[in-house]
């Protein structure tokens, strides 16, 4: 991914760096580190290292917590209801029969993304040069990367958004410099949205758009795009996902099944993806991630949302007649969930006629014979299924419903619906194991802060709700 001339770099900047990274690798928590009297890095080629590393995990599909890779979504899949576990042919380790398995796997996240975080705050806050091209793209991407981790902390381990409820929900401690001795409380959960939003804003402020870094102009707007859809800021998820999909065409049937099956080359519908740079770590882990994936089936109530069957380009390549998945789990953010983004808020704002619009320009491009466009007049009836209620509140509409449906689909295998569960209603729902029932509780939604940090930091004594 980057490449640096290391001749050229001083032996005693080397020294330098490699005196921080053993520092930084022998630290046990994400705060435990001051570099007093430790020389740290100066130039912009040694402070891009850090970030050459966590760039270098994206592109080889093991990252788990910025972009994810083909076994954290997995995770996420088994938490769903997308998967039947009463038919699963065999449990273990990596096929949890509901989220509550997980729950000290899910703190483990806490800490991981924290100390990628103080590696973005050691960048921002101590590299002197701020000025060069080199410069700009190092603290371009440490400001993009720290809100994507932000994003993924917050949608984890904070409560949904509700309007008008941000300011008393429990949000993240926010971390925006490097010190060992700060030990911050959690804000609130609209300081935290304010907080990563400004993150994303600096990061365009320095105009990145040497793919290299991963985090271009327009990966930093479909972050901002969906951060806002999350926290029901229809307008501003409205200006910057029309902005991402107007740089990103989605794709159409023809191209649907080399989109699902690409191992390493992006199709022109993928704005940022894991695993583009063949390395044996990621192939592993999408081999070991197969092989766990047929041990349960697709639910019955997911097969059925593909109301036009054999039209639907995607149910015959991504369910098998066995009903296993048999789509490629690969992590990424793409155009069709800034259409599908687009569709639900304008249908919020109560402009249907522009979320059908959305709505149908991506059908259009899944249903190859006999298709017909949705009208409000034709609309199916709301679909029986976990979701009885909004991002808001309220009950499905027939408009809505289609739209959580078709997102449903389209990104299935991709983490996304278990999100989709906890940001409309945090429905319960039981699964069977070994005669017993097992319960995903509303609480369950939201991870448990990591215990380590809860149990050392006065700020964090205050741990989520049920644990």
């Amino acid at each position: 991914m980057l490449v640096f001339n290391f001749k050229m770099m001083n032996k005693i900047g080397i020294c330098c760096l490699m005196c921080l990274l053993v520092l930084f690798s022998s630290c046990k928590r994400y705060l435990d580190v001051k570099p007093k009297g430790n020389v740290i890095p100066e130039t912009p080629e040694q402070y891009a290292i850090l970030l050459h590393t966590q760039l270098d995990m994206i592109d080889k599909g093991v990252d788990e917590t910025v972009i994810g890779n083909a076994n954290t979504l997995m995770q996420l899949e088994f938490f769903s209801d997308n998967l039947d576990v009463a038919l699963s042919s065999t449990i273990n380790a990596g096929t949890p029969y509901y989220v509550g398995a997980k729950v000290n796997t899910t703190q483990m996240e806490y800490a991981v993304a924290f100390e990628k975080i103080r590696d973005y705050n050691v960048i921002i806050g101590n590299m002197a040069d701020k000025e060069s091209a080199l410069a700009k793209k190092v603290l371009g991407t440490a400001y993009a990367m720290r809100a994507a981790n932000y994003y993924n902390l917050m949608i984890r381990f904070c409560p949904p958004y509700e309007t008008g409820n941000a300011e008393a929900t429990l949000g993240l401690p926010l971390i925006d410099e490097f010190n060992m001795e700060a030990k911050p409380a959690r804000a609130n959960l609209k300081a935290t949205v304010d907080f990563i939003a400004k993150s994303l804003r600096e990061a365009l402020s320095y105009n990145v758009e040497d793919k290299d870094y991963l985090f271009t102009t327009k990966v930093v707007k479909a972050y901002l795009a969906k951060l806002y859809f999350w926290t029901q800021d229809w307008d501003n998820a409205i200006k910057y996902a029309d902005e991402v999909l107007n740089a990103y065409p989605m794709v159409s049937a023809d191209r649907y099944v080399a989109m699902i099956n690409s191992k390493l080359t992006p199709t022109e519908n993928i704005i940022i993806r894991s695993y583009t740079t063949d390395s044996e770590d990621g192939t592993f882990i999408i081999a070991s991630v197969k092989s766990d994936m047929v041990t349960r089936p697709v639910s019955k109530e997911f097969v059925e949302t593909f109301t036009e069957k054999g039209n639907d380009i995607r149910y015959p390549n991504v369910i098998n007649k066995k009903r296993i998945n048999t789509k490629t789990i690969t992590a990424n953010l793409k155009s069709e969930e800034m259409c599908l983004i687009l569709a639900e808020a304008y249908a919020h704002k109560n402009d249907n006629a522009q979320a059908l619009n959305y709505l149908n320009r991506l059908r259009s491009k899944r249903i190859t014979k006999d298709y017909i466009a949705y009208t409000e007049a034709n609309l199916p009836n709301v679909y029986p299924q976990l979701i009885k209620v909004d991002a808001t509140g309220k009950p499905l509409s027939k408009l809505i419903s289609a739209i959580l449906c078709e997102r449903r689909k389209e990104l299935y295998m991709e983490g996304d619906r278990w999100f989709e569960l906890k940001r409309n209603g945090r429905p319960e729902f039981w699964a069977p194991y070994e005669g017993r029932k097992y319960t995903t509780q509303k609480f369950l939604y939201t991870y448990p802060i990591y215990k380590k940090d809860v149990n050392l930091n006065p700020g964090l004594i205050i741990q989520n709700e049920g644990y």
